[in-house]
């Protein structure tokens, strides 16, 4: 039997630090998403641009590409709480780890490295323990060369470059005293200071000018960038003219002089980001030489460039803003850094929310636009829902506080996942959610409140223009709202009726005021935040603590929801009609928090499984919406020992499965009736053990031989198995790269007869992922 799983779609958003992403010459991203490190090829189309690799164990904190001379990459660094920096080198087409640094005493912050040969190195980390540490590479082999002592200083950030003519490197560091040290020497000697920042400096670049100087840029969070100009010393004659003071300082047996060149002055937030760019776009004949990108928290990316063209190597001109983009409405907090893309054609922004954001120069309007980009949660994602029967959307819930809508885009390259809307931004973490049909869902978070969200009519439009399918449901009244928004202060996404006088009224209670957008493709994060929201129809009372658990009956009729709970009368089932959207039961069974709530296939019975490590199940009474506990387990009978934290059926219904923190898997079907509190139920051959805690349970759907599974582990890891006759039989197993590298949190096979399955998986390392999976 053999079986082939391939990559559709990676969803997830890049860590919300300063110098988490670097961009390469040939369009390649490099960012870090949680504890891995992911490769987004920009230039990819028709297919996942995404690959995932999964190396450090804590928070990845910076990555940047080595730059050989002739501007090629094929190696990248990482740095990462864990404590340990890691070399990346492309072999054979694949990426792996040919050195990992090892010996900070506790976080990599930043980091940074410049080739000395054609395949020698050396790499500069700083750390939270207040060392910089030197590594070189010789011959292949990596070691540490020296320690940098700030004497108890914290290097904020820091940039290596080799100094013009006589190709040794300088190194400069920014650290929390405002200033930017600078070091030389085969010891890394303190040579000079660099001061004048009034605040916390958090990017640097260095712009080789000509073969005698180079320009630093340094971004700082007083709102300006410093130009510091260095270059060899020249004795020059006396001059009464007014002139830029310069400060000499020694390296490697030379003069050099350093100024202050220019301050730019033109954001309002902390600067966080600084890009230089020496090839600039357009066919005016007063070329700038280079041009200077930043990027700052007042939402805005600037490029700056020399007013007037000096000659090459002068740089006399005043430097101006020629470009500005952002502005991003929302929720957002502005940007965290900023990067040229190949040719200087296109520029990228990183936001806050971990979002990305590329502008594409277009030469025939002369104008920069915004481009589709891949993106996704920036915490744990919680829960995930197929659309129901169809399949055509995924939606997501997460601890970020937003749930969000995947969807193909089909193009003429192919069919490419992409976020396609974001129904609901709320205040509270998202904990679970629940599709009623293709229009109408239910979602849970901290609160005790359920809320019923239904598509608009703009959703509705967008979705048939970008996935090129109808979807149908209560929003095809043309009575329906068109779209929706967040009031000042308020949680609820109020409905806006686009053919009504309230829009005025309304757009006075909101800050960002929804727009309807005609869209043929996915929308960028800006219409995401503002203008892809659904109407709140429906808020559910009647836990008496946080929701945790949501399900819906796949005939649309009924929702069953569970909270946190100590007591039996707090873990209680609620069943709620969606005709009416009133409670029509409530079943006690279990004494702790109920972990998931799962319907069976055919609506008739309700699955659920508790901390209490008891699976209890219900069964609707003939012509009614009432259920009633037809076998539960017990303390003599429950087979798991630890907290239950999923559950799943068959697509037949005959057999459901249960999945322990225990690392035990159980089958149960129908049997031969019996006295216990199982009663007709009974395990279906023997438990499959695992290594690890089970926190994600799936069958497969019809079609298939015997029963097939999708077991998601604590550790990340994501099983494929098959249950027969002969037992347990695992088919495929995916890594932590392929799959999650922390808690697998739900995973859900698309509900159709396909012979090429689509499964899908989310964790708390804060990934969306789904497979194509052929089994044959």
């Amino acid at each position: 039997m053999k079986v082939n799983v391939e990559q559709v779609y990676t969803s997830v958003a890049c860590n919300r630090t300063t110098e988490i992403t670097d961009w390469n010459g040939e369009g390649i991203i490099c960012f870090g998403a949680t504890n891995s490190v992911v490769i987004y090829d920009t230039t990819q189309r028709g297919k996942d641009p995404l690959t995932v690799l999964s190396h450090h164990r804590s928070l990845v904190n910076t990555v940047k590409w080595l730059r050989k001379p002739d501007g090629t990459c094929t190696e990248f660094i990482s740095g990462s709480a864990d404590k340990t920096a890691a070399i990346w080198t492309l072999d054979k087409g694949e990426w792996r780890v040919t050195s990992t640094l090892i010996g900070h005493a506790d976080g990599v912050t930043c980091i940074h490295g410049v080739y000395t040969g054609e395949d020698d190195l050396l790499v500069y980390t700083g750390s939270i323990d207040t060392n910089v540490k030197v590594w070189e590479r010789r011959n292949g082999i990596t070691a540490l060369k020296q320690t940098i002592s700030l004497n108890s200083g914290l290097c904020l950030t820091l940039h290596a470059h080799k100094l013009p003519t006589i190709e040794n490197p300088i190194l400069f560091c920014a650290l929390d005293d405002y200033k930017i040290h600078v070091f030389v020497g085969e010891d890394y000697q303190k040579v000079h200071t660099l001061a004048g920042h009034e605040d916390w400096v958090r990017g640097l670049d260095v712009l080789d000018v000509d073969n005698s100087s180079i320009i630093l840029a340094s971004a700082s969070q007083d709102t300006y960038i410093r130009l510091w100009r260095i270059q060899k010393h020249v004795e020059e004659a006396p001059s009464k003219d007014i002139r830029v003071e310069q400060k000499v300082f020694s390296a490697y047996g030379q003069q050099w002089t350093v100024k202050l060149d220019a301050v730019l002055a033109g954001h309002e937030g902390w600067v966080y980001g600084v890009h230089w760019q020496p090839c600039p776009i357009g066919e005016s004949n007063k070329k700038p030489i280079y041009r200077l990108l930043s990027s700052s928290l007042d939402k805005t990316l600037i490029i700056w460039e020399p007013e007037a063209s000096p000659e090459r190597g002068e740089g006399e001109g005043a430097w101006v803003e020629r470009v500005r983009v952002g502005e991003v409405g929302g929720n957002g907090l502005g940007f965290y850094g900023s990067k040229f893309g190949p040719e200087g054609k296109m520029f990228m922004g990183h936001g806050y929310n971990g979002s990305f954001h590329i502008w594409k120069y277009d030469k025939e309007t002369n104008q920069w636009h915004p481009s589709v980009v891949c993106g996704g949660h920036f915490s744990a994602v919680e829960d995930i829902r197929w659309e129901p029967h169809h399949g055509r959307y995924l939606m997501s819930v997460s601890a970020d506080q937003t749930s969000r809508v995947h969807a193909p885009w089909n193009t003429t390259h192919g069919s490419e996942w992409h976020e396609i809307a974001r129904p609901q931004v709320h205040g509270y973490d998202m904990a679970s959610v629940a599709l009623i049909n293709s229009t109408t869902y239910v979602s849970a978070a901290e609160e005790k409140v359920i809320r019923v969200f239904r598509a608009p009519h703009n959703f509705v439009q967008n979705f048939q223009n970008i996935v090129g399918q109808v979807i149908k449901g209560d929003s095809q009244d043309r009575c329906g709202p068109e779209g929706a928004s967040v009031p000042s202060l308020g949680l609820s996404n109020k409905a806006v009726f686009m053919n009504e006088d309230e829009q005025t009224d309304a757009g006075d209670e909101n800050d960002g005021y929804f727009v309807p957008v005609d869209m043929t493709e996915p929308p960028t994060e800006e219409t995401l935040m503002q203008n892809t929201l659904w109407p709140e129809i429906h808020k559910l009372y009647g836990h008496g603590y946080e929701v945790f658990a949501l399900d819906a009956s796949p005939d649309g009729s009924l929702i069953a929801s569970a909270c946190k709970a100590t007591t039996a009368e707090h873990a209680a089932v609620l069943i709620w009609e969606t005709k009416t959207w009133q409670q029509t039961q409530k079943l006690i069974s279990h004494q702790l928090t109920i972990t998931q709530l799962a319907f069976s296939p055919d609506s008739q019975r309700l699955l659920s499984v508790s901390r209490d490590r008891r699976w209890t199940l219900y069964e609707r009474v003939q012509d009614s919406n009432s259920f009633e506990i037809v076998s539960a387990t017990d303390k003599t009978n429950g087979v798991h020992s630890r907290i239950i934290w999923c559950c799943a059926w068959s697509f037949d219904g005959k057999v459901f499965g249960t999945g322990s923190r225990d690392g035990k898997v159980c089958l149960w079907t129908k049997g031969n009736p019996t006295n216990t509190s199982l009663k007709d139920y009974g395990l279906l051959g023997a438990p499959l053990e695992a290594e690890a805690a089970v926190t994600a349970l799936a069958f497969a759907p019809r079609g298939l031989r015997g029963l097939t599974l999708a077991l998601g582990l604590d550790t990340g890891l994501v099983r494929l198995l098959r249950y027969g006759s002969d037992g347990w039989l695992l088919l495929k197993e995916l890594d932590n790269s392929f799959a999650h590298h922390l808690t697998v949190k739900r995973l859900m096979f698309k509900p159709t007869d396909e012979d090429k399955m689509l499964l899908a998986s989310c964790g708390t390392d804060h990934f969306v992922r789904i497979y194509s999976v052929l089994i044959h």
